[in-house]
């Protein structure tokens, strides 16, 4: 679907007037707002909070910076500075790179909105190194603390120093974020199937522009997606990886072979996640959407429902089984080849 223009010109209206306030706030008054924001959550990739900017809905974002970024030498610097290994980039509990690419592919996102190039981002109106107003804790809850979150990567000794900084971190980036009302998966928990295809065709185009600027997102689940009920907007970049970055080789091999990966997470989940739950009855959900892949069509599905299905299955089922490894090991080999050969025999475009 087209954005409109008026649309767009009426966000880079906001961006001019919420910017510029922003900008003109000093640290002080500054971390005086964040104190009054209504908090959101907290969890290993930062803590969250709305708050209000000449009457604008403002999103925030705090982004942990540990010492090793501060440093001078690494200040602004798109390096992997902690030496983490490239599946750290997927996203099954990853705490990210750093905070400095996080901010980078904000920048690069609300440039591309500004430029009209694709509108399909939240507008970041300012950014600022600051006090964290809390130290962080129960970073790790998820995997029961820090040597639970060491040992799902693997007992990884680079992971360990990553997951230790960010413990001891007291500076964080404060990202201030154009305020989208809905998550993807909240707006479509109460949609008809009949709403899928027009989501399938925006997740498409969302990734194919992300792809052509070569920027990997490596999460675009659909806490990650947000909608205002008419378009979609791709947020949260803690794991974004783009070839703009200071890439080492083995990081640069590693990009390219995972060029893909969007398109090919984004339909998974879709699938996995949302339409197979609503159409696959009392099936087992593996076994309906590993059933369709192999052309047991069955009966009753909603032909919107089937022609994604038709499409998507097999790299629904081909992702499914690649987590599933991850969770057994993270030196699991990425299907790259596999998930090519499903692409080739989906419809152009797709």
């Amino acid at each position: 679907m087209a954005y409109p223009e008026r649309r767009r010109l009426a966000r880079v209206a906001a961006y001019a007037e919420v910017s510029t306030a922003l900008a003109l706030m000093s640290d002080h008054r500054l971390a005086a707002l964040l104190l009054e924001a209504t908090p959101l959550g907290t969890g290993i990739g930062g803590t969250s909070a709305v708050l209000d900017v000449e009457g604008a809905r403002i999103f925030v974002k705090l982004i942990p910076l540990t010492d090793l970024e501060l440093h001078p030498g690494n200040r602004m610097s798109t390096r992997n500075v902690f030496g983490l290994p490239g599946f750290y980039q997927y996203g099954v509990g990853s705490a990210g790179f750093g905070a400095w690419r996080e901010l980078a592919v904000h920048q690069m996102a609300t440039n591309w909105v500004l430029a009209g190039e694709f509108a399909g981002f939240p507008l970041a109106y300012h950014w600022r190194v600051l006090p964290a107003p809390a130290p962080p804790t129960g970073l790790f809850s998820e995997f029961g603390g820090l040597e639970g979150a060491v040992a799902h990567w693997d007992g990884v000794p680079a992971v360990r120093r990553r997951l230790e900084a960010l413990e001891r971190s007291t500076m964080s980036i404060a990202v201030f974020l154009e305020h989208i009302p809905h998550t993807l998966g909240s707006w479509l928990a109460d949609k008809e199937v009949s709403a899928f295809p027009r989501v399938e065709r925006e997740l498409a185009e969302g990734v194919a522009f992300m792809r052509s600027r070569r920027l990997i997102h490596f999460d675009v689940h659909f806490r990650n997606v947000l909608t205002d009920g008419d378009h979609l907007y791709f947020s949260d970049f803690g794991l974004a990886l783009s070839s703009r970055f200071e890439l080492s080789a083995s990081e640069s091999d590693f990009h390219l072979t995972h060029r893909d990966y969007d398109h090919d997470y984004v339909m998974a989940h879709l699938v996995n996640q949302h339409l197979a739950e609503r159409v696959r009855g009392g099936a087992d959900r593996r076994r309906f959407v590993r059933g369709w892949a192999d052309g047991d069509r069955r009966s009753g599905v909603a032909a919107s429902a089937a022609v994604i299905l038709d499409r998507h299955a097999g790299t629904a089922a081909v992702m499914d089984d690649f987590h599933r490894r991850l969770c057994e090991s993270k030196q699991a080999r990425y299907p790259a080849e596999e998930f090519g050969h499903i692409r080739c025999g989906a419809d152009p475009g797709s």
